[in-house]
This record gives structure tokens, sequence and C-alpha cells, in this order.
């Protein structure tokens, strides 16, 4: 169950849009603001009444007023902190806590993004979202979760499940597989081995989809051929949100190039939520 949600702020049009996102799917759940400065604190930054640091404090400040008459209960708060973006938003990461910031790029080409480390990070549990800057016209429906039978894809199952029921979405359950590169061949028994792998792969959307009727969702399943991050990244152009489950026992185990979590998140085409089981 969804407790709280904290968006990560530092003024920029990533941020705007990740707090306008924040806001407008809170419901009742509080929201807290925050804004990291970067260094330690000092006694004169904080008694300047002019300069970037204060101007950006006012313009927070003003949009939380704003999306306060927008949303009608919404309970949101705000914070100013020093440090770095990873360690104090990380520091909220547990059961129950939604960590959303925007889809900001450190450097060109970055594979490690703010949302990438924060999703990376030791096992508290809760769940990262990572928004676009440009969510664009089009409209947006469903609840999409990603399943590969993995421990990790069960808990993003059933965090999935529970959003659509609190937003009142669809919720569909994908799954994706490859035929391995050494079985592509011209021969009859390779093409019946194609056969039978789809069709355990069929069994196992299956399973995921009985497992979410049993938290009491009413899922629907699709099986697609092509690699996840690919299939999920399509599918994303057209959900409302996107769910992934985050994999990786050690610090170099969940950076590794081509996990799923990973490349979705680099090419964020929704808003996409990656759920962290805690270790």
């Amino acid at each position: 169950m969804l407790k709280r949600i904290v968006v990560g702020w530092d003024g920029t049009p990533a941020a705007e849009s990740a707090l306008r996102w924040a806001a407008a799917r809170a419901g009742e759940v509080p929201v807290v603001v925050v804004h990291v400065l970067p260094g330690s604190a000092t006694s004169s930054e904080y008694l300047r009444a002019g300069g970037e640091l204060s101007a950006e404090r006012v313009r927070l400040m003003d949009a939380a007023d704003e999306l306060r008459s927008q949303h009608p209960g919404l309970h949101l708060t705000t914070s100013t902190v020093h440090g770095t973006a990873v360690n104090e938003l990380g520091a909220y990461a547990g059961p129950g806590v939604l960590i959303v910031v925007g889809d900001a790029r450190h450097g060109r080409g970055s594979r490690w993004t703010l949302g990438v480390r924060l999703a990376g990070r030791d096992g508290r549990g809760g769940a990262v979202a990572v928004i676009p800057a440009d969510l664009g016209d089009a409209t947006r429906s469903g609840v999409v979760v990603g399943t590969d039978g993995s421990a990790a894809s069960m808990a993003a199952i059933e965090f999935a499940a529970q959003e659509a029921e609190r937003l009142g979405e669809e919720l569909e359950i994908v799954h994706a597989w490859l035929v391995p590169a050494a079985w592509e061949s011209a021969y009859d028994e390779a093409t019946s081995d194609q056969r039978l792998l789809e069709e355990m792969h069929r069994d196992l959307l299956d399973e995921s989809v009985e497992y979410a009727r049993g938290l009491g969702a009413r899922p629907t399943g699709r099986l697609e051929q092509g690699s996840a991050a690919d299939v999920l990244a399509a599918i994303g152009t057209r959900a409302s949100v996107l769910v992934v489950g985050g994999h990786g026992a050690g610090a170099v185990a969940r950076f590794l190039l081509g996990s799923v979590s990973h490349s979705v998140l680099l090419t964020v085409t929704a808003p996409t939520i990656v759920v962290r089981t805690a270790s």
C-alpha cells in the first residue's frame, strides 16, 4: 500500500513534470517535495534574501501553492536540505514509499541518470518513478506491468495491481520472449522447439495473470516476441504508467548493461516505476 510520495525538485522542467504527475495521481497519499541543495548548510545561505538559492525556494513554494489550488485535498509539504540528490532522496526509501524524479540526464548519453541510481540502491524496498519531461498530448490509460516470473516481477505485479485499483485503471500484464539465436534454423525440429518454447512462455504469463487475480485484480495478459525492454518501451507509449521489478543483489549486478529495468529507464516512454524488494 502506498503511504507516501517523495518528489525530487531542482527547479528544472523535468522536476516540474515529475511534481505535476505526482500531485495529479496522489489522491489522499501525502506528497513531500524535497529540494536538495549541493554542499553543506551554512547560515549565510539561509539568511541570504536574494540570489539563486532563495529564488529556487520561492519558485518551489509557488509551484506547491498552485498545485494545492488545482488539487483540493492534496496533502503536500516541502523540504529544503543540503547534500546530494541520490543520498537525500534515497534516505526516504522504504516499504510504501514512492520516490518520483524527472527524466533528467547527467551528461550526454549517460547511463547513470538519477532515476537509475535511485532504483539501483540497496534493498530498502519501496519504488522509484521516473517521469518524462514531456508526456505529450496523447491519451494515456492503463497500468502496464512487465513479468518474467521472478520474485521481483511478482512484487511489481502486486504494486501495479494496487495502483490500478487505487486509480481505477485497467491492469495489463506483459511478458516478452525471444528465440535463442542458436536456434535460428530452417530445420523443422527448430520450428517445433520454438512452438514449445512459446507455450512455456505463455504458461509463465498465465501464472502471473493468475497471481494478480489472486490479489483481487482483473488483469489482461499479453505475450509478445521481442526483447523485454523494447516491448515494454513500445507499449509504454500509450500507457498511463509502466511498472517493472528491480533485479540484482549486489551493486554491480544491479547495473549490468542489458538489465530490463535499467534499459527501460534509459528510454522512458511513459511514467515508469521500478519496484524494489527489501533485502
